[in-house]
C-alpha cells in the first residue's frame, strides 16, 4: 500500500495532471462480517461521495503453481448495473497489466456468464457494491474457473491459519503494479 501511494504521489508530482482524489483505505474486521468496509462505504454513500472506482486487494501473495494467474471479482447479482460498472474496472486492470507486469497472464474475471461469482459478498469490495459503487476485488488464484472446466482452484493450504507466513514477493509486486497502474488511469481519465 505504501509503495502504491508513493508511486501515485510521484506520478502526480512529475506529471501534474488533473486527477480525482485517490484514497488508500485499510479495513478492519472483514472476517467478522465486513464491519469496517460496510461502515466506511455506508458513510461515503450517505455523504454522496462520488466514488468512481474501488480496487481492493485481498490475498495477493500466495502462488503455488508456476502460472502466476490471478483473479478479478466483480460479481453483484442484485444489480446488473453495478456489476457492469465493476466489469469496466476489471477490463482496465486487464488492459494495463501487460504493460507494467508482463509476467502476469491474462487475469481470470469472475463471474463467468451464467455462473455466480464465488467471491460475491465475501470480501470488502462487496460493501461498496451494496452502496451502488463500482468495485473490483483482486486476489491470488483461489477459486476454480471462471467457467466450468477452466483453471483449478489454487487454495492457500495455510488460509486463515497462523502458519500463513509465505509470500511470493515478485508475484505480489506484479499484481500491486497492475492495480496501481489501473488506479492512476482511473484517476486521470
Amino acid at each position: 500500500m505504501l509503495a502504491a501511494a508513493n508511486v501515485i504521489a510521484a506520478l502526480d508530482a512529475a506529471l501534474g495532471v488533473a486527477r480525482r482524489t485517490v484514497r488508500f483505505v485499510l479495513f478492519n474486521a472483514e472476517e467478522h462480517g465486513l464491519v469496517g468496509s460496510r461502515a466506511y462505504a455506508r458513510d461515503q454513500s450517505v455523504l454522496a461521495v462520488p466514488i468512481v472506482a474501488v480496487f481492493q486487494l485481498d490475498m495477493i501473495g500466495d502462488d503455488l503453481l508456476p502460472d502466476n494467474s490471478f483473479e478479478l471479482h466483480i460479481g453483484f447479482a442484485p444489480s446488473p448495473q453495478v456489476q457492469a460498472m465493476s466489469l469496466g474496472l476489471a477490463q482496465l486492470i486487464s488492459h494495463v497489466a501487460p504493460q507494467v507486469s508482463p509476467a502476469l497472464p491474462v487475469p481470470q474475471v469472475y463471474p463467468a456468464p451464467g455462473e455466480p461469482d464465488p467471491a460475491e459478498q465475501r470480501s470488502d469490495h462487496s460493501s461498496f457494491h451494496a452502496e451502488g459503487y463500482a468495485a473490483c476485488l483482486v486476489s491470488e488464484n483461489l477459486f476454480a474457473g471462471p467457467g466450468i472446466g477452466d483453471s483449478p482452484a489454487e487454495m492457500n493450504p495455510n488460509y486463515h491459519l497462523p502458519a500463513d507466513a509465505m509470500i511470493n514477493a515478485g508475484y505480489a509486486a506484479d499484481i500491486a503494479r497492475a492495480v496501481t497502474a489501473a488506479v492512476w488511469v482511473a484517476a486521470t481519465r
